[in-house]
C-alpha cells in the first residue's frame, strides 16, 4: 500500500514499500493521476510534459534493518552489527589496518537505524497497550526496553573506549564511533521522554519504571554535554541541526545509488531521425514526381513541391506521436537503476512516463473514483487538468555469492519515496483570505467572517501487478491555498 503525507507547504511525499526477492524477480507499476481545477492553467499548453517531470523527485533506498533490541545485544546472533562490531573492534587492537573503514562506519550506521525502528515500533506498542488497558503488558515493555537499552548504549561505549587508544582523534574511524554514539545518545533521550508522556495517563500504575525514564533521559543528556558533543549545546537550534546531520549521516547507509540510463535519449533520437528520414523521403519522392508529370515551375510543379513539404512536417509529428503510442516503454522519459552502494547490484530497475490526458482517455475505473457524486452538473463545467504520471518498477533477487557474509542480508525491503512540488498549482490561485459578511440569526447586526479561499486537488493512485493479480486504488483530496498545502483529506469508495 502507498502512503500519502505532506513533506512540506508544497510537497506532497508518497512511499511505498517492496520486499526485494530471494530468486525470482517481480513487477509493480505505479500510476498517478493528478486532477487540477482548469482555472489553475497547468496544463500542456503552460507547461511541457518535461517540465512537469522534474516536479516528481524521487529516490530509493533500503528500509531501515527490521532488527529489535534483543537481537541487537544477542552475542550468538552473527547478524547482528553490534556483534560485528565487536569482532571489528577486536582485529582493529590487534592491528588497524585489517577492517576497511567503510565495513565499520556501515556497521555503526546500522545500529543507529536499527535503533531508531525499533524505538518507533516501541513507542506505538505501548501507546496501543494504553488503549486497551494492558498495564501488565505495557510494564514489562518498558522494562524490558530499560534493560535491553542500557545493554546497548553500554556495550557501545566499551568500543569506544577501545578504539580511543588505537586511534587519533582526528581518524575516521574513531569518528563514525564517536558520531554514533552522539547519536545513539539522542535517540535514547527522546525515546524515554515519548515513552513516558505516552504511559503518563496511567501514571501511579507504574511508580518505579517511570521515574526511571525521566532519571535515564536527565542521565543522556548530561552524557552529552561532558563528552562535550554538539548536542549538549544549550542553543536549541545547534541541537537540531546536529540531530539532523546524524539523522542523514545514519540513514545514508540506506540510499540507493541510481544510475540513470541513456537509453530513452537514444532511442528517441534514433525515432527522431526515422521519422525525419520518412517525412524527407516523401518530400522528395513527391518533388521526383513532379519534375517526370509536370513542366519544371510550372503551377502544377510548384503546388505539389508546397504541399510535399508541408505534408514532410505534419509526418514526422504524426510519426513521432505513432512512435509514443505503440512504444511506450522504449519511449520512456527515463530509465534508471538503483544500485546497492556496498555490493554494486541492481536492486530495482524503474522506467517513468508523464503525460497530460484529454478525459476521453482516462480508464473507466479512475473515472468513477474521481467522479464527484455531490455535483449533479459537473459535466457542464470546465473539465479538469489531468497529468498521468506512471512508474514502472521491476525488484530483482539478491545477487548471492558463495562465503560472503553479504549472502544473508539484513536489508530485505526497497522503499521507493516521490515527492511532488506543488510550486505551479499556487501560481494562478487568489489570495488566501476573505471576508464574508453574515447576518446573525439571534441580533439585528451584520458578523464578519474571515474565510480561506481553497482549491482542491485530486489525486488517484493506482498499484497493479497483471502477474500478482494485484490492483488497488487510493483516492485522496489535497486541499491548497496561496501558500501551499492545507491538509490531504482521503476520500471514501465510491
Amino acid at each position: 500500500m502507498i502512503d500519502l503525507r505532506k513533506h512540506s507547504s508544497r510537497h506532497l511525499e508518497t512511499k511505498i514499500i517492496l520486499p526485494i526477492p530471494e530468486s525470482k524477480s517481480y513487477e509493480r507499476e505505479i500510476h498517478y493521476y493528478l486532477f487540477s481545477p482548469p482555472q489553475l492553467y497547468v496544463n500542456k499548453t503552460t507547461y511541457s510534459e518535461t517540465s512537469m517531470l522534474h516536479k516528481f523527485q524521487c529516490h530509493g533506498r533500503y528500509s531501515s534493518p527490521e532488527i529489535t533490541l534483543e537481537e541487537l545485544i544477542d552475542e550468538d546472533n552473527e547478524m547482528s552489527p553490534l556483534v560485528v562490531l565487536k569482532n571489528y573492534t577486536a582485529s582493529l587492537e590487534k592491528d588497524v589496518t585489517s577492517i576497511p573503514e567503510r565495513n565499520v562506519v556501515h556497521e555503526l550506521q546500522t545500529v543507529v537505524n536499527s535503533l531508531r525502528h525499533e524505538n518507533k515500533a516501541c513507542l506505538q506498542d505501548c501507546k496501543d497497550m494504553v488503549k486497551l488497558g494492558m498495564v501488565k503488558d505495557l510494564r514489562k515493555t518498558l522494562e524490558d526496553w530499560y534493560v535491553n537499552i542500557n545493554m546497548l548504549k553500554d556495550t557501545v561505549r566499551d568500543l569506544l573506549i577501545h578504539i580511543r587508544t588505537k586511534f587519533s582523534p582526528d581518524n575516521r574511524v574513531l569518528l563514525a564511533f564517536l558520531w554514533a554514539d552522539e547519536a545513539i545518545s539522542l535517540l535514547d533521550e527522546k525515546e524515554a521522554i515519548d515513552l513516558y508522556m505516552a504511559t503518563s495517563p496511567l501514571n501511579a500504575q507504574f511508580p518505579v519504571i517511570l521515574p526511571k525514564l525521566l532519571s535515564f533521559s536527565r542521565e543522556e543528556a548530561n552524557y552529552r554535554v561532558r563528552e562535550q558533543y554538539q548536542s549538549g549545546s544549550n542553543n536549541p537550534e545547534t541541537v537540531q541541526y546536529r540531530k539532523a546531520v546524524l539523522k542523514k549521516w545514519t540513514q545514508s547507509a540506506l540510499y540507493l545509488v541510481p544510475e540513470i540510463s541513456r537509453w530513452p535519449m537514444r532511442v528517441s533520437q534514433i525515432l527522431a531521425g526515422t521519422a525525419a528520414a520518412i517525412a524527407m523521403a516523401f518530400a522528395t519522392l513527391a518533388a521526383i514526381f513532379a519534375e517526370k508529370t509536370f513542366i519544371k515551375n510550372s503551377l502544377q510543379w510548384a503546388l505539389i513541391v508546397i504541399i510535399a513539404y508541408v505534408f514532410k512536417d505534419r509526418i514526422k509529428e504524426w510519426l513521432r506521436s505513432f512512435f509514443n503510442a505503440v512504444l511506450p516503454k522504449m519511449m520512456a522519459d527515463e530509465i534508471s537503476s538503483f544500485l546497492s552502494p556496498k555490493t554494486g547490484a541492481r536492486i530495482c530497475t524503474s522506467r517513468i512516463k508523464l503525460n497530460y490526458l484529454e478525459f476521453a482517455e482516462i480508464p473507466k475505473e479512475v473515472k468513477d473514483i474521481r467522479r464527484d457524486n455531490n455535483n449533479p452538473f459537473a459535466d457542464m463545467l470546465p473539465k479538469e487538468d489531468v497529468i498521468h504520471y506512471v512508474r514502472n518498477l521491476i525488484m530483482h533477487p539478491y545477487e548471492r555469492k558463495d562465503n560472503e557474509q553479504s549472502q544473508l542480508p539484513r536489508e530485505n525491503n526497497f522503499t521507493l519515496v516521490t515527492r511532488i512540488r506543488l510550486d505551479d498549482f499556487l501560481k494562478e490561485m487568489d489570495d488566501p483570505n476573505d471576508i464574508v459578511f453574515r447576518m446573525d440569526p439571534n441580533a439585528d447586526e451584520l458578523d464578519q467572517l474571515n474565510s480561506e479561499r481553497v482549491y482542491h486537488l485530486h489525486l488517484v493512485i493506482r498499484e497493479c501487478s497483471i502477474k500478482d493479480d494485484i490492483d488497488l486504488y487510493s483516492h485522496y483530496c489535497i486541499v491548497l491555498n496561496k501558500s501551499g498545502i492545507v491538509r490531504i483529506e482521503q476520500m471514501p469508495d465510491n
